[in-house]
């Protein structure tokens, strides 16, 4: 009995032990979870909490982890997704399926979300039955926080905030489909007039203030009807869907009104105007097409006069296919150099039988479309980047007439895109010296818009080809806006009356006020001037008696080949 009686007591004393190192490992084991940041619990199979560490307490609205055993997901998160999460358990604790870094929000108490990446995973006992489920989850709201902030950087435009143009074209895409599927859809291209003008001449930060001041405009403008972007340094799009759609014109209409307000740039006034493409969705179209249409409408915008809109019709498309191909057959006209000529216009002194000196005009005898006139082909290559390669083609080709011929001076016409090059400027010079010829022997034609260009390239230019003794004339004088100041300091020497003036000479008194005005000033200048047009003996006996210095026109002589125009003047070779 006493034998019994001590064996009793030592399992009684064994069992106390292994109950207190059971309540040591209870105690460490709550104690390590509770250490842990990310969430560990486990749940039964019916998704209870059976045991919940102090970080999915606190953010649940528990204080003491021990407060949610027993309860449900139903009990502690808004229903919506308290059934999300219960149907995710009850796939674990089914063996459908482990949930592996599986990314969920919760929302605790205060309202906030938090993102977790979770592994659930099926708990089973000894003899591999499913019992439950274990879970952990790390919190990796900052991580999705940086993840959005650099998803908005890469599809926003970090000046304006707006959409740019890879968030554009994905959203273009999107409402392309959806017109597929009947939802009327319309895109509006904004380009301002210009802005280059306002850099150049405020700086780049003013230019970026003016685009931020345009985009808050444009932004409170379309509003939810519509979705802005920017596109480019100057360009801006917006995309109409629904009812929407069909108020493009009218948006447009109240952008223009907005652009009759002036901007403010460093406290002063700035003005500035835009031009709009729009393209209606029309079957057959996707997003592609759309965004062509749209820059076709825009180019058509500009053409007409720019602070316009226009929409898109087929013909125009026509008219830039047709620029494409002068544009392709021109550059291939460069490379050969065989299709391009010159002929020379004499220019005679006021008696009309002197000649004074030539104008050098391009033709292009294109292969198979017959001779074509420079107003076909010298805009497109202005568009399209060609036209200093042209103009490098027309000054050698003259300055080689005029190393071969005593002719006393050749005028060659200068496009405001070459004059901007410093490059040109350069050549210019170079080839003078090159062939040996005098300066003064060419006459380069500007037009008046090139005097009111205040860049710094723009004045430089005219300021070396005047300090290297090289002739300016001012061409087409009358139908622009030409300062007294702007002639005198680039020591312009000659004014040349446009076409359209001398035309209407004998038929319009206006047109001869204008005339003899324009040869007055040109003597109270000390400058000479030229008529150019002249087609009649009436307006050829006009000009002489009020003293024009030169005339040129079809009654004196048309442009001639070099051969045909050295045989015509008598200028000796």
């Amino acid at each position: 009995m006493v034998a019994a009686n001590e064996r009793l007591q030592r399992f009684a004393a064994e069992l106390a032990g292994e109950q207190q190192r059971a309540q040591v490992e209870r105690s460490w084991l709550r104690t390590m979870i509770d250490q842990v940041p990310d969430y560990l619990y486990i749940k039964d199979k019916d998704a209870r909490f059976v045991i919940a560490n102090r970080a999915v307490a606190a953010d649940l609205g528990h204080g003491d982890p021990n407060t949610l055993i027993g309860k449900s997901d139903l009990d502690v998160h808004p229903p919506q997704l308290a059934r999300r999460y219960y149907e995710d358990d009850m796939s674990v604790i089914r063996g459908e399926k482990a949930l592996i870094d599986h990314e969920e929000y919760v929302v605790r108490p205060d309202g906030t979300q938090l993102w977790l990446s979770t592994s659930k995973l099926p708990l089973r006992n000894p003899e591999g039955q499913i019992i439950g489920l274990v879970c952990s989850a790390r919190d990796i709201t900052e991580r999705r926080r940086t993840e959005a902030h650099i998803h908005f950087l890469a599809y926003h435009d970090s000046l304006t905030g707006l959409p740019n143009r890879a968030q554009f074209e994905r959203d273009l895409a999107a409402l392309a489909g959806r017109a597929a599927e009947g939802v009327p859809a319309t895109l509006v291209l904004i380009d301002l007039d210009r802005f280059k003008h306002i850099n150049d001449t405020l700086g780049h930060v003013a230019g970026d203030d003016l685009l931020r001041q345009l985009a808050n405009r444009l932004f409170q403008l379309v509003g939810p009807a519509g979705t802005l972007a920017r596109v480019g340094g100057d360009e801006f799009a917006i995309l109409l869907s629904g009812p929407a759609a069909g108020a493009a014109e009218s948006l447009c209409r109240a952008i223009q009104l907005q652009f009759g307000r002036p901007f403010r740039l460093f406290d002063d006034p700035a003005f500035i105007t835009a031009s709009f493409g729009i393209a209606p969705w029309r079957p057959g179209s996707d997003a592609l097409s759309m965004l062509r249409e749209a820059d076709i409408a825009l180019y058509e915008a500009k053409a007409r006069g720019r602070g316009r809109w226009e929409v898109f019709t087929p013909p125009m498309a026509e008219t830039v296919e047709e620029k494409r191909r002068i544009e392709q057959d021109l550059r291939r006209a460069l490379d050969t150099g065989g299709e391009l000529t010159l002929e020379y216009q004499p220019i005679f002194a006021a008696d009309g039988r002197t000649v004074a000196g030539a104008e050098a005009l391009v033709r292009w005898e294109h292969p198979e479309r017959g001779r074509l006139a420079p107003d076909v082909f010298i805009g497109v290559a202005e568009e399209r980047g060609l036209i200093e390669k042209l103009g490098e083609w027309v000054l050698e080709e003259a300055c080689r007439m005029l190393a071969r011929t005593t002719i006393p001076w050749v005028a060659v016409n200068v496009s405001p895109v070459e004059l901007k090059s410093r490059r040109f400027v350069d050549r210019v010079i170079e080839q003078l010296r090159l062939l040996g010829i005098s300066p003064a022997r060419l006459q380069l034609e500007i037009t008046e818009g090139v005097l009111l260009d205040t860049s710094e390239a723009t004045e430089s230019g005219l300021t070396r080809l005047r300090a290297a003794g090289i002739r300016l004339a001012l061409d087409d004088f009358g139908t622009g806006y030409s300062s007294l100041n702007y002639l005198r300091r680039y020591n312009v020497d000659k004014l040349k009356i446009d076409r359209s003036f001398v035309g209407q000479l004998g038929q319009s008194t206006d047109a001869e006020v204008i005339v003899r005005t324009i040869i007055d000033l040109a003597r109270s200048l000390n400058m000479k001037v030229t008529a150019e047009g002249v087609a009649t003996e009436q307006q050829r006996d006009y000009l002489m008696a009020r003293g024009c210095h030169e005339l040129q026109g079809y009654l004196l002589s048309k442009p001639l080949p070099l051969e045909a125009f050295l045989e015509f003047t008598g200028i000796a070779a």
